[in-house]
C-alpha cells in the first residue's frame, strides 16, 4: 500500500500579522507526494472576515472587503506557485482556492480530505486560533490520517527513524496501520510506551504490538519511558528530539474537541507544537 492522493491544506488566516503558510509546509508536501508517486490535491484556504453590516460604517466595511481581496490574491499566487513547483518535481497536482468564513472552510477542508489517503497541514501554536481549529476539524471529522508539519521543519520527508507512540488504544492501532506505508521503509521503528497515563484502563505494553510491527518493518525496537514532570507530551517530544526522529505516529484522543482544546493534553500539544512531523489518526 502507498498513498496515492495527498491533500495539502495551506491557510491564509484573517489575523493582522499577515501570516501565510510556511515554506516548510510547501516543501514537505511536494517531497512527500513525489516520494509516494502520489497526486497532490491542493486546497488553499483564505479565511474570510465577516461583520454585521448594520453596525459598521462604510469605511470599515471597505477595509474588510480590501483585506478579503488581499487574502484571496495571496492564496491564488501561492497556489499557482505550488502547482508550478509540483510540476517541476514531476508531481501531478490540482488546485482549489477556498475563501469562506471559518466554519464553512473547516467543513470544506474535512470534506476534501475524505477523497485523499492522507492530509498534510501546518502546525499552529496560536492559542485557540482559527488555523488550529481548521486542523482539528480535518483530524476529527475527515476519517483520514493527517501529518502535522512544524513551520520550522527543515528535515527530509524520508523516514529513517520513526517513533510510534503506543498506549494500547484503538486510536493508536489505527495510527499504526495508517502509517505503515512509511514505517515499512524506515531504517528504525521505535515503539514507545510512556508510563504514568492517568487512564488506568489503557494497556500500554509496547511489547505486545512489537511482533506485528516486525512482520512489516525492517527494524523494530521497544522503549518504555517514565513520564517526566507528569507531562506525557513533553516526555514524548523530548525523546523524539533526542533521538532525531523524522516522524511521530500516534492516535488522537479527545473527550470533546473543545474540552481537549481548553484542558490541553497530548493531542493538543502535538497539534500546536510538534517537535517533528506527526502522523495522527482518530
Amino acid at each position: 500500500m502507498t498513498y496515492k492522493t495527498v491533500l495539502v491544506g495551506p491557510i491564509f488566516s484573517s489575523s493582522a500579522d499577515d501570516k501565510g503558510p510556511a515554506e516548510a509546509l510547501t516543501r514537505y508536501a511536494i517531497e512527500f507526494a513525489a516520494g509516494q508517486g502520489a497526486h497532490l490535491s491542493i486546497s488553499v484556504g483564505a479565511i474570510r472576515l465577516f461583520a454585521p453590516a448594520a453596525v459598521m460604517v462604510r469605511e470599515a466595511r471597505s477595509l474588510i472587503a480590501k483585506a478579503n481581496e488581499k487574502r484571496k490574491s495571496q492564496a491564488e499566487v501561492y497556489g499557482a506557485d505550488l502547482l508550478a513547483r509540483a510540476a517541476a518535481s514531476g508531481v501531478t497536482a490540482s488546485l482549489d482556492i477556498d475563501q469562506e468564513e471559518y466554519g464553512r472552510m473547516s467543513a470544506s477542508m474535512a470534506h476534501l480530505a475524505r477523497f485523499a489517503d492522507i492530509a498534510i497541514l501546518e502546525a499552529d501554536a496560536g492559542n485557540v486560533s482559527l488555523h488550529q481549529g481548521v486542523l482539528e476539524e480535518v483530524l476529527f471529522e475527515s476519517g483520514r490520517p493527517i501529518i502535522i508539519v512544524p513551520p520550522t521543519w527543515a528535515g527530509s520527508t524520508k523516514v529513517n527513524k520513526a517513533i510510534v507512540s503506543w498506549d494500547g488504544t484503538a486510536k493508536a492501532a489505527r495510527a499504526l496501520g495508517d502509517a505503515m506505508p512509511l514505517l515499512r521503509h524506515a531504517s528504525e521503528v521505535e515503539i514507545v510506551s510512556i508510563s504514568g497515563d492517568p487512564d488506568a484502563s489503557k494497556r500500554i505494553d509496547a511489547a505486545e504490538i512489537a511482533p506485528h510491527g516486525a512482520r512489516h518493518c525492517k527494524n523494530v525496537t521497544v522503549t518504555s519511558l517514565p513520564v517526566q514532570n507528569n507531562d506525557i507530551a513533553a516526555t514524548l517530544s523530548s525523546h523524539a528530539t533526542h533521538t532525531r526522529a523524522d516522524i511521530i505516529v500516534m492516535g488522537a484522543f479527545a473527550r470533546t474537541k473543545w474540552r481537549q482544546l481548553i484542558l490541553g493534553g497530548v493531542t493538543s500539544t502535538m497539534i500546536s507544537n510538534p517537535p517533528c512531523p506527526v502522523l495522527m489518526s482518530y
